[in-house]
């Protein structure tokens, strides 16, 4: 009997490793790829410092070369005008920049992966955030620059930028490049349903686990193993973001996102595999110290 017991208590907990697993990766994936944390994770990212990759990389061939193109007529112009590095380097870096191309790209993600609908971003809307923020970012930068020479760059950058924001993905775009069957499928993967499918199953798996290992405190030792190996899968999982963060926004010419978009992502993940290796070395130790008082108990 007891035979039977383990090998039923094995089958589930390699059923609930994988369960596990799966609600962390769609987890974290849903998360992320919301336009708020789009939003969140492109802030976070140093703009020039990527953009000068850009420039040195002896590779800019495609949508690459297309972002090449637009960081070097707008440094190029603003030389020619005498207009600060700086001042550049502020617009291009500034938190207002960097929170709408968030917006552009989160809000497509999130269409896809979690099928919220938002308004589209146009270079209209980029138009009317250069205008609002143009003279604080002269101002950060302490720059001296005259109207005729401020209203050239404000132009030139206009003009520039619509090569990237009219060409983002949208939802209009996705709707007629995704079949509607397969952005179904994909929403349902991501969808509630399946978490809180996942979760009563996993809740149930670990009660059967508890009530066929209850005797000497057995179940804190299968919960830890759970914990451990699903702590490991998510770690391991953490280091190959690169190519799946790379895939989903191949689409998007933004490659100076993409490198600060997995490191962030892979963060994310590796801290929620970090978390589930924590929690089972909790319950190993709770394990050991309810079995040692056990023994002394049953000395005495």
């Amino acid at each position: 009997m007891n035979i039977i017991k383990t090998l039923i208590a094995l089958i589930l907990s390699l059923s609930t490793i994988f369960a596990i697993y799966v609600i962390f990766i769609i987890g974290n994936i849903s998360s992320f790829f919301s336009t708020e944390n789009i939003q969140k994770a492109t802030s976070d990212i140093d703009v020039v410092h990527e953009m000068e990759k850009i420039q040195n990389s002896t590779s800019t061939a495609g949508k690459k070369a297309e972002v090449a193109d637009i960081i070097n007529t707008a440094y190029g112009e603003a030389e020619s005008h005498g207009i600060s590095k700086d001042l550049v380097d502020e617009i291009f870096d500034s938190k207002e920049v960097k929170r709408f191309l968030g917006k552009a790209v989160g809000n497509t993600t999130d269409y896809v992966v979690n099928g919220k609908e938002s308004k589209q971003i146009t270079s209209e809307d980029f138009d009317k955030l250069i205008d609002s923020n143009i003279d604080k970012w002269i101002k950060n930068t302490n720059t001296q620059i005259s109207d005729s020479k401020k209203e050239v760059l404000v132009i030139r950058i206009k003009n520039a930028s619509r090569g990237i924001i009219d060409n983002l993905p949208n939802t209009i775009t996705i709707d007629k490049t995704i079949d509607k069957n397969t952005l179904k499928q994909i929403r349902f993967i991501f969808s509630k349903e399946v978490k809180v499918s996942l979760v009563i199953v996993i809740a149930l798996m670990l009660t059967i686990i508890i009530f066929l290992k209850r005797k000497e405190n057995k179940w804190l030792t299968y919960l830890g193993a759970i914990a451990l190996v699903s702590g490991l899968l998510t770690i391991a999982t953490s280091f190959i973001m690169n190519d799946i963060v790379a895939l989903s926004l191949n689409n998007y010419n933004l490659s100076f996102m993409t490198n600060s978009f997995t490191t962030i992502f892979s963060h994310q993940i590796l801290i929620t595999g970090i978390i589930t290796i924590v929690v089972s070395i909790i319950l190993f130790i709770l394990y050991v110290i309810l079995n040692k008082k056990a023994q002394l108990k049953a000395t005495n």
